[in-house]
């Protein structure tokens, strides 16, 4: 697996990746918009600046470009994130100077105790399992 950069993003930026992980397929810029959209009906990021965080995301190495949706030329450009929301933040905390491979289970730990998870011996079984898969591709 190609090694990522870890990128602080923006707000902004962050809403628009979080809608991006939450859909089940890449989303032209009139969906992003309109799924940008609070309670109140107001935007959650400026809709002026979309093609700026487009470009800083795509610039991140966030973001993809995909083929068009079949809509049409106005939905021609679609997005999709290049990375899911939990290995962003995963890079988070890889990348941070103090951070140590001995540090992981602590991480672990606090993931289960603030997550307030009851049956902690499945989630286990399941991090052992992945973590055996991903060492054997290495």
């Amino acid at each position: 697996m190609k090694r990522k950069k870890a990128y602080h993003l923006t707000n902004s930026e962050l809403i628009l990746m979080e809608i991006l992980w939450q859909a089940d397929h890449p989303l032209c810029r009139p969906e992003i918009i309109s799924a940008a959209v609070n309670e109140q009906g107001e935007p959650l990021f400026a809709v002026s600046s979309f093609h700026l965080l487009v470009n800083d995301l795509l610039a991140k190495d966030y973001l993809k470009v995909t083929d068009g949706t079949g809509r049409g030329r106005k939905h021609a450009r679609s997005y999709a994130p290049t990375l899911t929301r939990n290995q962003h933040f995963a890079l988070q905390i890889v990348r941070s100077e103090s951070f140590a491979p001995m540090d992981i289970p602590d991480i672990v730990c606090s993931l289960l105790q603030y997550s307030k998870v009851d049956d902690t011996a499945t989630v286990l079984n399941k991090i052992e399992e992945k973590a055996v898969r991903a060492t054997a591709v290495y």
